[in-house]
């Protein structure tokens, strides 16, 4: 607003002291002739325009209480504030406008303990979206890093197109597997799943992307022979590893190299 006051002030002054302009030797568009007073009111609306347009969205959180009760928004950021009101549980809270440790201010000015909202926690992830492998942009190897963010260290450098462990949860674009290792998300893809199919007979196969006991139940009888299904172990989801330990053991039993776990394989395993 200062802004625009000076240029409504200057403005005035040019016309009572009779200041003129000569752009006649300025070669570039013709509205840049205007008077300096209305090249100060743009500057002014650009700014305010930029600054507006440059503010981050606040954050909406819900409360969650580890007892179930409700939540004190207080005065302060601090268990000293005023009590004003106790929210219930898992209702949603004014967005989150500042944050200081781990309290809370929201948009009506109270403040509320951050631990027990769901702000910036990290979400399950939904079933569909567990199994992913690598995809980037470039075909490079991907960081897994210790933490959710660039500035956590790498433990290792997982190549593309290689399935990854499970994932289990999210933060932002931030994927945790199962190893405890996180990955950048938008750099996978998802995998798949492919369902159990009808073999010889009507009896099921098992092949990649299958998941559950009977998967688990290869597995098992896998190790058992010596052969390794990878560092996951018995976990019933049949990925890369466990097809190339099928695989092995067709092989060394005469049997079709497919990594399928059909009739025969199955007999020959006795599963």
């Amino acid at each position: 607003m200062d802004a625009l006051t000076y240029t409504h002030s200057y403005a005035a002054h040019e016309a009572a002291t009779g200041i003129e302009y000569d752009f006649s030797e300025v070669d570039f568009f013709e509205w840049a002739k205007a008077p300096s007073a209305l090249w100060l009111n743009l500057l002014a609306v650009g700014v305010i325009v930029t600054t507006i347009s440059a503010m981050a969205p606040a954050q909406a959180a819900m409360v969650d209480t580890p007892s179930g009760r409700c939540l004190h928004a207080r005065t302060g950021p601090s268990v000293q504030g005023a009590i004003v009101t106790c929210v219930r549980d898992g209702a949603a809270l004014k967005p989150v406008v500042e944050v200081k440790g781990d309290w809370l201010k929201l948009a009506s000015g109270r403040w509320v303990y951050g631990p027990y909202t769901t702000h910036n926690r990290a979400t399950p992830v939904a079933t569909g979206n567990r199994l992913r492998k690598v995809n980037t942009p470039k075909d490079g190897c991907l960081n897994a890093r210790v933490g959710p963010g660039i500035q956590y260290a790498s433990a290792m450098c997982v190549r593309d197109g290689a399935a990854l462990k499970t994932v289990t949860q999210i933060q932002g674009d931030w994927l945790q597997l199962a190893s405890g290792r996180w990955v950048y998300g938008p750099y996978t893809a998802p995998i798949q799943a492919a369902p159990p199919t009808q073999g010889t007979g009507g009896r099921s196969v098992i092949l990649m992307g299958s998941r559950g006991d009977a998967v688990k139940a290869v597995q098992a009888k896998l190790v058992e022979l010596k052969y390794g299904v990878g560092p996951s172990g018995l976990d019933g989801v049949y990925g890369p590893n466990t097809k190339q330990a099928v695989e092995a053991f067709q092989k060394a039993n005469g049997l079709k190299v497919d990594g399928i776990v059909g009739p025969a394989t199955k007999q020959r395993l006795g599963v």
